[in-house]
């Protein structure tokens, strides 16, 4: 064979950086077309927040408005007076009222939580059936005595009677007068 001449090694090189071209623009389209759909969904993801937000700013006065209902129907308590008792007692009621035996409870510290004060109420030990259990979550939740929430609950089944049993803690909210 004879040896290339020097247009035909010019020709070979130019095709050659030519190639090396054509890769390298040929990964960038590719990277940067990932990174076009990362942005897409990124975009998406941000308008749709902006409309949520958007849509809640809106609704302003409404939820103005439901939070100043929800504060005048909570309960409200004289400056200085103890109100674990109060709660004690309605927890009381409402558990007997369904089937949910207390026996070890105990009220917390007062603690502010923004215009709204709110009492713990530690229950170390409870027994009930499932469904007197979910009676009594359900009495708390829509009762018009107070604002209660269970922050925490733990249980197992007794072995020897065949009933739930454990702790929970339940927080009551209200306000104090001025």
């Amino acid at each position: 064979m004879s040896e290339m001449k020097l247009k035909e090694k010019a020709v070979v090189a130019t095709l050659g950086v030519v190639a090396l071209y054509a890769v390298a623009v040929a990964t960038w389209f590719m990277s940067a077309e990932s990174a076009w759909k990362k942005s897409a969904k990124a975009y998406r993801t941000q308008c749709e927040r902006y409309a949520k937000e958007e849509k809640l700013i809106s609704e302003r006065g409404k939820w103005a408005e439901a939070y100043e209902e929800e504060k005048a129907a909570m309960p409200t308590f004289e400056a200085g007076k103890d109100t674990d008792t109060t709660w004690l007692q309605k927890m009381d009621e409402i558990a007997l009222k369904n089937r949910v035996q207390i026996g070890q409870r105990q009220g917390g510290t007062e603690a502010e939580a923004g215009d709204v004060l709110e009492l713990p109420i530690e229950v170390k030990s409870w027994e009930a059936s499932l469904e007197a259990l979910v009676k009594f979550m359900y009495e708390l939740e829509n009762t018009d005595e107070g604002m209660f929430d269970i922050r925490a609950i733990n249980f197992k089944p007794n072995t020897k009677t065949g009933y739930l049993r454990g702790s929970f803690t339940l927080t009551c909210a209200y306000m104090r007068e001025n």
